[in-house]
């Protein structure tokens, strides 16, 4: 490990251009910051890409929880500070708080683990036991992940192929891609009259260029269930509660 860094800040901006239409940054774009701020603190570690290729590993979203009291809107500057909350052998939790100024607008909680880039099995992270020494008590006030259980019953199916624009740098689907597919379920009308509480999505198998989907949609009231199932099973599930 590099060096003793429990907390990392990044000021972001949001223009105009990559807000939404309910003028404010989507969770797309939010997400990828998540990703992003998450990677500078590794990098800082000693365990970002370079140190993590020396066991020819490389680090995979497994969960993300977010909950926000509201988006950044556009032309707003925010700060996103992360700090690790637990590590071992098999995966590290990493927490956010998001603020604007001196308001606290939101919280987000990550789990992180580790792909053997030939395998592509997770990976033993043993060897970056110092990590330990960075978590940090800081609290997290949102809940933890919840348990998300296999659907029983389907309100809708939408067919999705995905193509070479949905692949990233480990070349399987990116991360952020499944979050747009999720949200994508429902129209901009229905985005105007409800904000999104609490959002939450479990990564469970890679896909890759050409994987054949449905993504099945279960909505009660405000909070709605998805999966997007190919043909070896379920490979993401999402949680979203309206609000």
């Amino acid at each position: 490990m590099s060096e003793i860094v429990k907390e990392h800040r990044h000021e972001f901006f949001s223009s105009v251009a990559e807000c939404n239409a309910q003028q404010e940054l989507p969770l797309t774009a939010f997400a990828q910051r998540v990703i992003s701020v998450a990677t500078e603190h590794a990098d800082i570690l000693g365990c970002g890409y370079a140190g993590m290729m020396k066991y020819n590993l490389a680090w995979v979203l497994s969960r993300l929880t977010v909950e926000m009291k509201r988006m950044p809107g556009a032309d707003e500057t925010f700060t996103f500070t992360t700090w690790i909350e637990n590590f071992n052998r098999l995966y590290s939790e990493r927490n956010f708080e998001i603020t604007v100024g001196d308001e606290v607008i939101g919280y987000v909680r990550t789990i992180w683990v580790a792909i053997n880039m030939e395998t592509r099995a997770p990976g033993d992270i043993s060897m970056l036991a110092d990590l330990a020494l960075t978590e940090h008590d800081r609290p997290c006030p949102i809940e933890k992940q919840s348990r998300m259980r296999p659907l029983t019953a389907v309100d809708r199916t939408e067919p999705y192929v995905f193509r070479s624009s949905d692949i990233d740098f480990n070349r399987h689907v990116n991360s952020i891609r499944y979050i747009e597919k999720v949200l994508n379920q429902w129209d901009v009308d229905y985005y105007d009259a409800h904000k999104i509480a609490r959002f939450e999505i479990m990564y469970q198998q890679e896909a890759h260029c050409g994987t054949c989907v449905d993504i099945n949609v279960v909505q009660v009231e405000n909070v709605a269930d998805v999966e997007i199932k190919g043909q070896n099973g379920v490979i993401c599930r999402s949680k979203i509660t309206f609000k």
